[in-house]
C-alpha cells in the first residue's frame, strides 16, 4: 500500500487508542496486514531494474505520496476530532516504519536488514494474486475511502 493508506490507518488507530505505545504497536501490525492485501504497487521493485532505476522510482513515488499524506494529515489535524498528539505521532511512526526500513535497505543494502526486506516483500506477494497498476489503485482507493470513513 502507498504511505497515504498506511498513514490514514495510523490516524484511525490513534483516534481509537490514545496510549502511544499501544498505538505504535497496532499501527506497525496494521502495516503488515495492509501489505498482505493485493494492491498493485509491486511493479515499483522489479528484478530486472537496476538499483538506480529502483531507487529513482521509489523516491519519486514516495515524495508524491508523502506530500499527499502530509496534506491529508494537516487537514485532519485542522478540522478533525481532538486526538492526543503523542498517539498520532507514535501511530504514524509505527505505520510508516516498515517502509522506511525498506527504503533504508534499498539505499544501503545493510545485511542486517535483509531478513526484514525478504519478509516485507514476501507479504506483498503472499496472496499470489498480483494486480495491474490500475486494479491496485482501485483497491487502494477503496481501502483509503473506508479508512477515511472510520477516521472522520
Amino acid at each position: 500500500m502507498y504511505i497515504t493508506v498506511h498513514g490514514t490507518a495510523a490516524l484511525v488507530i490513534a483516534r481509537a487508542v490514545p496510549n502511544p505505545f499501544l498505538a505504535f504497536v497496532l499501527a506497525l501490525v496494521s502495516h503488515f496486514i495492509l501489505d498482505f492485501i493485493p494492491h498493485g504497487d509491486e511493479h515499483l521493485i522489479q528484478k530486472h531494474f537496476t538499483r538506480g532505476q529502483t531507487l529513482r522510482r521509489l523516491v519519486g513515488v514516495a515524495m508524491l505520496d508523502g506530500l499527499i499524506m502530509v496534506g491529508f494529515l494537516a487537514l485532519w489535524l485542522w478540522v478533525g476530532p481532538a486526538v492526543p498528539r503523542g498517539a498520532v505521532a507514535a501511530s504514524l511512526t509505527g505505520s510508516l516504519l516498515p517502509d522506511v526500513l525498506q527504503g533504508l535497505y534499498l539505499v544501503t543494502e545493510w545485511k542486517w536488514l535483509k531478513p526484514f526486506q525478504r519478509f516485507h516483500l514476501g507479504l506483498h506477494n503472499a496472496s499470489g494474486h498480483p494486480l495491474t497498476w490500475h486494479q491496485g489503485m482501485l483497491v487502494q482507493c477503496m481501502v483509503l475511502t473506508a479508512l477515511w470513513l472510520l477516521v472522520i
